[in-house]
């Protein structure tokens, strides 16, 4: 965990440094003001003659009043403010290539002021001027300049120490930010030799980090300089005579609140943290140098883009040993004549034998594909609810026409039991740990003597069957031989072991004791091991070490797997075992969630979501996390835990002090767990966490305050807030306090507080609706750090109220991602704007855009967004008029877009083919219309995945395999009418996947005509009829 508590204090260390930089910044403009207050000073006293009382009155005039031409005010110097504000967000290695022209500044300023103060001298050095010894106004005039100038210059050198002061912290703040960054890279090897050393690293990298948080939090240091930066538009203050510097000094002391933010002894405090830095890595490179041969520093580690990362996630996907002879006993039970009635069949095994892998093989076995009408497939585990299973089996079988929340759990089975009566189908129920989920389920499940099969996977539920339902297949574990394969399999592929490697590779795989997973787990930790024999050696004699432990403690072996991690991975990892258990976990939410606690490297240049999402690749890669499902272009959509691996997560999170998971249904808190930085619960009966970083719910609950649960918490420096699962009947206050939150997810049913606003640290926002006015209040464009909002109910973005000189822009988000799902009237100039690196855009066209006409115009905006390459677009569906997209102008570089409901003829079809990034087409709820389709003109050239779903399309014609050189991927979806794929597609020399649902009966076949016919090509059919 060291890593990650050290990439988290310089993404803390680099939030404060905009301040001190800013406060330094402020105080050289102060010195700037002041030199020339000065040197207009000296010029007019040397100018003193006869109208020298003129002259002490100019002076004096200057050196009294604030409202002087040189005084700096905010609304004339923008821009400045605007740079010295923008640089420290970048992080703290740009500053640290500052820093030459910060020591600069400093030299040069003070310097001046020196200068200045020397000029000052000779005129004050003497009695005055011989012009005015006689006059007695002048000398009275003369010696209020010299008490003037006395008062300027203790104030100068004030200012001086000040300066000095602001310097050093930026810099010592700077230089520990360079020095974690370089231990970063230190840490980033699998050594486990310097445990204590690395739990000293996150020890003092976490009470740093806590430390800041808390000071940014007492002393109010954000919300200063917020109304500092507001004041000028009048929005607390109206107009004022003050200077700028003078109002954050006067109003709210931001100088003061800078310093309490450091502490009275920051530099002291800075030092002896660096200190300690510098030590710590001066011990691991003395452990390093003394005990770690090169081997060592190579176990374990890789390039995320090696080849044995992809080559380990594929042979992982492929490499099934020993079940042949199970795949073939259990499909002659399932399709052979009799009995036709239900059948019941289990497998049983213990965890990690692989009663899943087998169940799966079985289900798509071509056969079966052949002999049941329809097929369906649920997880159940140990937290279930029957509801979920019923929807989730009837979204197998058929399309429902309605969310899961608008029907009850009777309607729903109702509804499953018309799909499947009549029909033989197969329904799996995988992972049963009792035999209450089936007894819920069954009642739903017709049987009309159809031979009709259900297999029930599970560790021990036979013993809680009827006898007639005990029909059972007993899984085995792995033999010698078929334990070797598999490793062997899963390391090498389809290449055999190098001969040198063969003997100690099957002393790994024998002390594995024939379990399938254990197996494949240990040989992801080969896979990223060199390929030599002392490097094995080592793996082979750690895992001969935990079997003569505990020869029956499969989770010892799968921790070594989780020991031997690169430290840059191992917080990545254990921060799955906060989801669910069998939870289908969204790739796309992970991501955004580990960038959210600070895990990864915070290089600023760096694509934060892509080194996420490479860091994921990795882990599926050493067979840790494995693939749910995948996006209609092949990209892993949701990735899951087995069992066992969540377990060790839970338990090596807790043994860190890293997170802690409430079991459910759990009575209490165990104690010493007040000190975890992360919490998720399945229960709402929770004690404080005072030093918690991040709070998820994945429950469902009703009726309770999120005031008091979040009161209770007393979540302070909370970055982490997902209760999307939570329904609260108004927005919680406390949230606005939590200055350093950086994702939330929330179910709301009332409208967000513009304070919401407030929370520029806030990178990710979800929402759940719907509320009664879909009109969000929210000041996007004043949250400097968004990256990506997502809301499920269509809203309507306010305008923002800034120009191309305001300073707001100061807080543009002009770091947004996605955005989704706005209203067509949202798309328009000003938004676009701020939101020139936006990749993912989500639009749908309401009743009122409609009506007002205003689709087209806003459409026409689109093309602002040069990076777009994700677009979904819906048009409103209660109109089956054809749409105009004569300005329906997309980016050139899109890649991926959706369309629904615009009711376009075909023949506007080639008007996607000038698109020529293009990859991903989906077409669906009659985006086009209309019997017939001819595919004369357009090439889709970069074209791979063409979805074309819910359309009255009759006759396709295609005879040239020309218009779609590259398309992979065909997936046709509710088209009722198609009488038949034409053959032209068929024979594209790219296709090799097909997949045909619940289409007419002649489309399907000629699918599988295909399929038969075209080597290389998988067809997927699914039917309703």
């Amino acid at each position: 965990m060291a890593y990650a508590a050290v990439a988290s204090l310089v993404q803390t260390l680099e939030y404060v440094l905009k301040f001190s930089h800013l406060v330094f910044q402020i105080k050289i403009k102060r010195a700037e003001v002041y030199n020339k207050r000065v040197a207009e000073v000296i010029k007019l006293l040397e100018a003193t003659s006869n109208e020298s009382e003129y002259h002490l009155e100019q002076a004096i005039d200057i050196l009294e009043s604030p409202k002087g031409k040189q005084v700096i005010r905010f609304q004339d110097d923008s821009g400045w403010l605007l740079s010295q504000y923008r640089l420290p967000r970048r992080g703290g290695r740009v500053l640290s290539v500052e820093m030459p022209e910060m020591e600069e500044q400093k030299k040069n300023i003070l310097e001046e002021i020196d200068s200045f103060q020397a000029g000052l001298n000779v005129f004050f050095g003497v009695t005055g001027p011989h012009i005015i010894r006689g006059d007695t106004r002048n000398y009275f005039l003369w010696q209020l300049v010299r008490t003037l100038v006395g008062e300027q210059r203790l104030g100068s050198d004030q200012l001086k120490k000040k300066i000095v002061y602001f310097y050093k912290v930026t810099r010592d703040t700077t230089n520990l930010c360079k020095e974690l960054q370089s231990l970063l890279i230190i840490l980033d090897n699998p050594s486990n030799k310097c445990h204590d050393i690395l739990k000293s690293i996150q020890d003092v990298a976490y009470r740093a980090r806590d430390i800041f948080d808390l000071r940014m939090i007492e002393n109010q240091v954000e919300p200063a300089l917020t109304y500092c930066l507001r004041v000028r538009k009048g929005d607390l203050e109206g107009k004022s005579s003050f200077s700028f510097e003078e109002r954050v000094n006067r109003i709210f002391g931001l100088e003061e609140r800078v310093n309490c933010l450091f502490g009275a002894n920051a530099g002291k405090f800075l030092r002896q943290t660096l200190e300690n830095v510098r030590s710590i890595k001066n011990n691991i490179k003395e452990i390093n140098s003394e005990e770690l041969t090169v081997e060592d520093l190579q176990l374990g580690s890789a390039s995320l883009d090696g080849s044995h990362q992809a080559q380990g996630s594929t042979n992982q996907e492929d490499a099934v040993v020993g079940l042949d002879d199970d795949m073939r006993r259990i499909t002659e039970k399932l399709t052979r004549p009799p009995p036709f009635q239900l059948e019941i069949l289990t497998i049983v095994g213990m965890g990690g034998i692989g009663k899943t892998t087998l169940a799966r093989k079985v289900f798509g076995h071509c056969s079966i594909v052949l002999h049941f009408h329809c097929r369906a497939w649920v997880t159940v585990s140990q937290v279930y609810e029957v509801k979920d299973l019923l929807f989730s089996l009837l979204c197998s079988v058929s399309e429902p026409t309605y969310e899961k929340h608008e029907k009850s759990k009777e309607d729903i089975g109702e509804e499953l039991y018309r799909k499947l009566k009549g029909r033989t189908y197969l329904i799996v129920m995988d992972d049963l740990w009792s035999i209450k989920a089936w007894n819920a389920v069954q009642g739903y499940l017709p049987d009309d003597r159809k031979g009709s099969r259900i297999i029930l996977t599970g560790r021990s539920i036979i013993t809680e069957l009827k006898p007639e339902e005990k029909p059972y297949h007993f899984m085995r574990l792995l033999d010698r031989d078929h334990s070797w394969e598999l490793l062997e399999k899963v390391v090498f592929g389809r290449k055999s072991c190098p001969h040198e490697l063969v003997d100690v590779g099957k002393q790994i795989a024998d002390k594995c004791e024939g379990l399938p997973l254990a197996i494949v787990v240990v040989a992801g930790l080969l896979l990223r091991t060199t390929r030599r024999l002392d490097c094995w050696q080592d793996i082979a004699d750690s895992v001969r070490s935990l079997m003569r432990n505990d020869p029956t403690n499969c989770l010892d072996i799968l921790a070594l797997s989780y020991k031997k991690l690169p430290n840059r991975l191992k917080a990545c990892w254990l921060y799955l075992g906060a989801f669910p258990e069998d939870c289908d976990i969204e790739v796309q939410k992970l991501v955004h969630l580990w960038v959210a606690e600070g895990f990864l490297d915070p290089e600023p240049i760096a694509d934060t979501e892509q080194v996420a999402e490479d860091y994921l690749d990795d882990l599926i890669g050493r067979n840790l996390v494995s693939v749910g499902r995948r996006n209609f272009d092949g990209k892993v959509k949701t990735c899951r835990l087995h069992d066992f691996l969540r377990e060790l997560c839970v338990r090596e999170a807790e043994k860190e002090k890293f997170m802690y998971v409430t079991p459910r249904g759990a009575q209490g808190f165990r104690t010493g767990i007040r000190d975890m930085y992360r919490l998720s619960i399945t229960d709402y009966s929770v004690p404080s966490f005072r030093h918690a970083i991040s709070f998820m719910c994945f429950s469902l609950g009703y009726g309770f305050s999120p005031d008091l649960l979040l009161l209770e918490l007393q979540l302070k420096l909370l970055r982490v807030l997902d209760i999307y699962f939570l329904h609260f009947d108004h927005f919680p206050i406390q949230v606005v306090e939590m200055v350093h939150l950086r994702y939330i997810a929330f179910n709301v049913t009332y409208e967000l507080p513009p304070s919401m606003s407030q929370l520029r640290n806030l990178q990710t926002i979800l929402i759940r609706g719907p509320w009664e006015s879909p009109i969000l209040s929210l000041e996007y464009w004043s949250m400097p750090s968004l990256r990506h909002f997502h809301c499920s109910v269509v809203s309507h973005l306010k305008k923002p109220t800034i120009g191309r000189k305001s300073f707001d822009r100061l807080f543009a988000p002009e770091y947004l991602l996605s955005l989704s799902t706005i209203s067509f009237s949202s798309c328009t100039r000003e938004v676009f704007n701020i939101m020139p690196q936006l990749k993912k855009l989500g639009i749908c066209e309401t009743e009122k855009d409609y009506i007002t006409g205003v689709s087209s115009e806003c459409l026409a905006n689109l093309h602002l967004l040069c990076k777009l390459d994700t677009l979904k677009c819906s048009f409103f569906k209660e109109t089956s008029k054809t749409r105009d997209l004569c300005r329906f102008s997309l980016p050139y570089k899109l890649k991926n877009l959706t369309l629904s409901w615009s009711y376009l003829p075909w023949g506007d079809m080639a008007i996607f083919a000038n698109l020529g990034h293009l990859t991903v087409l989906k077409l669906k709820n009659f985006a086009f219309q209309g019997p017939r389709w001819e595919l004369n003109e357009g090439i889709f050239g970069c074209l791979k995945s063409l979805l074309i779903e819910s359309t009255d399309l009759v006759h396709w014609e295609a005879t040239s395999t020309d218009h779609f050189p590259c398309l992979e991927h065909l997936l046709l979806r509710s088209c009722k009418s198609l009488e038949e794929i034409p053959y032209g597609i068929g024979e594209l020399p790219t296709l090799s996947l097909l997949e045909v649902h619940y289409c007419s009966k002649s489309a399907e076949d000629s699918a599988k005509e295909f399929g038969e016919e075209i080597e290389g090509l998988k067809v997927v059919t699914r039917s309703d009829i």
